[in-house]
């Protein structure tokens, strides 16, 4: 039996909810300056169930190392004093998101990235900051 698809959702409480179930979620793509292996798009999926997330990434040939353990919220508790859940993932970067992410997803992506020599501050183009998130490309695209 082929592993399992991870899942992207509209709204990242979905997502999370999913992964706490024991899905695997399929985070929206964040672009970051200061990461460890250089600035670009990083993506990761995420699950609380870490043998069906390894039988995915052994699938895409992306070595067991690469899970890592992070907690995931529980969202069906009130902000204050939520507690964390066990949670895993794996990062996706450079080559490695086109195992998870569609073509159009990426390209997607692709085109909103601005060459670094391009930003200038105070140009409104810098308000997040170094290391800001960036939305899905979809979030917010009301011309479909």
């Amino acid at each position: 039996m082929p592993p399992e698809i991870p899942r992207a959702f509209a709204r990242r409480a979905d997502g999370f909810r999913h992964a706490v179930a024991g899905g695997l979620w399929l985070a929206p793509l964040v672009y970051l300056e200061h990461a460890r292996f250089g600035a670009g798009w990083y993506g990761k999926v995420v699950s609380s169930d870490p043998e069906r997330l390894l039988a995915w990434a052994v699938s895409k040939a992306i070595p067991r190392r690469a899970l890592e353990v992070k907690s995931l919220p529980d969202l069906d508790m009130p902000r204050k004093g939520r507690r964390r859940l066990p949670g895993y993932h794996i990062d996706l970067w450079g080559a490695r998101l086109a195992l998870a992410y569609d073509p159009a997803t990426l390209a997607a992506a692709r085109r909103r990235s601005v060459p670094l020599d391009r930003l200038e501050p105070g140009a409104g183009d810098d308000h997040d900051g170094a290391g800001g998130k960036v939305q899905h490309p979809r979030a917010g695209d009301r011309r479909r």
